[in-house]
């Protein structure tokens, strides 16, 4: 199962995007609406970033998002990107997707704008099994509340994550 990590470009990316992430929004949380996952698919397309995942077939199995800077602080703390969405066709969980997506992400980052200095996760605080995936290369990480709950957002200097990933290139 090959998959092929992209940023999207064009009209036509975004729109595979939104279909993808409008068919999966209970993944995120089983209360979200459709109108929630409109508005954050606004939120990314005027102020964040959108990653398509595709297959052999060039079919979308997954979608990630971040943001450079922080909705918090308007934007505005530029040494900073904040994930907070990821989501992945039940197909393709528990594959190694998380990992290539993740290398992938950072790169992107990285390329779009040098002066980040630290990556944050975010994670709702019921969702054990990210919170305790996150905790194994993260340091610190702090609560907010978010849509559907409490969160927890976890963060990490780019350099760590990078080290963190390259000892996955060399399995």
């Amino acid at each position: 199962m090959a998959t092929y990590h992209h940023l999207c470009v064009t009209d036509d990316d975004l729109a595979k995007a939104s279909l993808f992430l409008l068919s999966h929004k209970r993944d995120l949380h089983p209360s979200y609406t459709t109108l929630e996952m409109v508005t954050l698919i606004y939120s990314y397309s005027t102020q964040g970033r959108l990653v398509n995942v595709t297959n052999d077939e060039h079919r979308v199995v997954g979608v990630a998002a971040y943001y450079h800077g922080t909705p918090e602080q308007e934007f505005q703390d530029k040494d900073i990107a904040l994930i907070d969405v990821a989501i992945a066709d039940k197909t393709y969980r528990g594959t190694n997707l998380f990992i290539r997506g993740l290398k992938f992400l950072v790169k992107s980052i990285i390329e779009g704008d040098p002066q980040v200095r630290e990556i944050r996760l975010a994670a709702l605080a019921e969702n054990d099994y990210l919170c305790r995936l996150y905790a194994k290369f993260t340091k610190e990480r702090y609560e907010r509340m978010g849509t559907h709950g409490k969160e927890f957002v976890f963060c990490v200097k780019v350099n760590e994550l990078k080290g963190f990933l390259t000892r996955f290139s060399q399995l």
